[in-house]
């Protein structure tokens, strides 16, 4: 028993650390205009859709892509870094 909640810690841990590094690499490709907003927004959306806890952490990143698309005179489809 020890060995599979050793096991399911290590697996939960990873997968919190690899949502962080996918939420920090949309907003950094949003911001950049490698994705538009609308697309950094589809795929935050997905990630919140995994659990109530990845819902919370992907509303500061939702923010600050709105706050891009606001920058972009509310057009979310530009991508002028791409």
């Amino acid at each position: 028993m020890q060995d599979q909640s050793e096991a399911d810690l290590e697996a939960r841990r990873r997968s919190l650390a690899l949502e962080g590094a996918f939420m920090m690499l949309i907003d950094g490709l949003a911001m950049r205009g490698t994705i538009s907003a609308d697309e950094a927004e589809d795929m935050l959306r997905i990630l919140a859709k995994s659990s109530d806890l990845s819902a919370a952490r992907a509303l500061t990143s939702m923010r600050m892509v709105e706050r891009v698309k606001l920058l972009r005179g509310g057009d979310g489809a530009v991508t002028p870094g791409a």
